[in-house]
């Protein structure tokens, strides 16, 4: 192109050059020729750029390397997607494919959903035992272990299916010697009772190292993947949630997005989890529910099946197992709680056939005929010299039913009735 001067329109905007007929003449030379412009060089492809009997070619511009594919490309590259699309949707017009459409599931063997305890306990989900100090959680789930792994036909009078009989019971309160000695008692008794061999005991494992730190080899989360993927278990115990869960307890959030690991892992491997965990301060005083879990009530709401543990109003030897939460458990069967006997000479629960009401709990601790009679003869036991295991033995020897606990209770109990006697007795001659 011919060097020539172009002309300028003087504006509010600025000088607009005004380009004259030459700037649109065809070019039919191979050579890209390039129009200059106040943007700067503007390079202008010629007819053979458009050839479409040539290869692609590449213009050189200011923004670098343009590459112009010829029109067979782009009729070829459209050829291979319009059959995709087309196929998709004729092959497969609905969800029919996969296993859990409705209709699949609909199909599947099970009327309704299985379990491992029966009618409490699912075989896969997340759920949770919850009770106050000194009722005996962590022995009441040793014993859920072992009746599994031992293959026990049932478990505190309900039924258990399990699969593998394998268990896995992450111990975090506790360490092996404990552990060695609390289960030794309870087996003795079920190794005679039930006439099963010792060596099925392997069907249990015990850990007591966890952490979640990504690395370490105690990781949590890295130990079940190992043990599910090579054996596979019916029931996952952690014994406590508290001392593996690092965050705010009371953070929704937090809570949530940590028991989601356990939810996956419950679902890939269909197996059960359930965590013990501690009720909130003098919650003992108040009727069982969901709502006595301590923390955040994305706890509870995570949960599938939650049970409370708790003394029983009247009888310390006696506890009372009540379902707090159980979507799919009848009505009727959560409107009762379950009487437990526990016996502290082999540590075992036994049902004891009876139940009540569980909103008639609250009620019945604010009486107790029994604890009344008793107080006076404990007091005169007690001031004759005897020891509480002395105590003990005499009062099951006439009859009643008591611990040592209980009885270090009441005991704790005259004496500070005494105490505040004596103390209004004293402001009574001070006045």
């Amino acid at each position: 192109m011919a060097k020539k001067d172009t002309n300028n329109l003087d504006s509010a905007f600025g000088d607009f050059v005004i380009p004259d007929d030459n700037d649109f003449i065809t070019f039919s030379s191979k050579t890209n020729t390039s129009v200059d412009s106040p943007f700067g060089e503007i390079i202008t492809p010629d007819e053979s750029d458009f050839n479409l009997n040539e290869t692609p070619k590449t213009l050189n511009t200011a923004f670098g390397d343009v590459i112009i594919p010829s029109e067979d490309e782009i009729r070829e590259n459209l050829k291979f997607i319009k059959p995709i699309a087309k196929k998709n949707k004729t092959n497969t017009p609905d969800f029919s494919d996969s296993k859990y459409s409705a209709l699949n599931l609909f199909k599947t063997d099970f009327e309704e959903i299985p379990t491992l305890l029966d009618p409490v306990f699912p075989k896969q989900g997340l759920v949770s035992l919850i009770g106050s100090s000194d009722t005996g959680k962590s022995t009441f789930l040793r014993q859920f272990a072992l009746s599994i792994a031992l293959g026990l036909d049932e478990f505190i009078g309900y039924k258990l299916n399990p699969k593998t009989q394998n268990v896995i019971f992450i111990s975090t309160e506790d360490d092996p010697n404990s552990v060695s000695s609390s289960i030794k008692k309870p087996l003795k008794k079920l190794l005679s009772q039930h006439k099963v061999d010792e060596s099925l005991l392997n069907h249990l494992k015990f850990v007591f190292d966890v952490d979640l730190t990504e690395n370490s080899e105690n990781n949590i989360i890295k130990l079940l993947n190992k043990d599910l993927s090579e054996k596979g278990v019916d029931l996952i115990i952690v014994d406590a949630f508290t001392d593996i869960f690092s965050g705010d307890i009371n953070s929704s959030t937090k809570v949530r997005e940590f028991l989601n690991l356990f939810s996956k892992i419950s679902k890939e491997y269909e197996c059960l989890i359930l965590f013990l965990h501690h009720t909130g301060k003098k919650t003992d005083k108040f009727s069982a529910s969901k709502n006595n879990a301590l923390g955040s009530q994305a706890f509870e709401a995570k949960m599938r099946v939650m049970l409370e543990l708790k003394h029983h109003p009247h009888n310390n030897m006696q506890r009372t197992l009540t379902i707090t939460k159980g979507n799919y458990i009848s009505t009727e069967i959560k409107k009762y709680s379950k009487v437990l006997d526990f016996n502290e000479e082999n540590l075992l629960f036994a049902d004891t056939g009876n139940s009540l009401l569980s909103e008639s709990l609250y009620a019945l601790s604010k009486t107790n005929p029994k604890k009344n009679n008793l107080l006076p003869e404990i007091e005169k036991l007690h001031n004759e010299g005897n020891s509480v295991r002395k105590i003990e033995t005499i009062l099951k020897s006439q009859g009643h039913k008591i611990g040592k606990s209980s009885i270090s209770n009441y005991l704790k109990e005259i004496k500070e009735q005494s105490a505040n006697i004596i103390g209004n007795n004293q402001e009574s001659k001070e006045l």
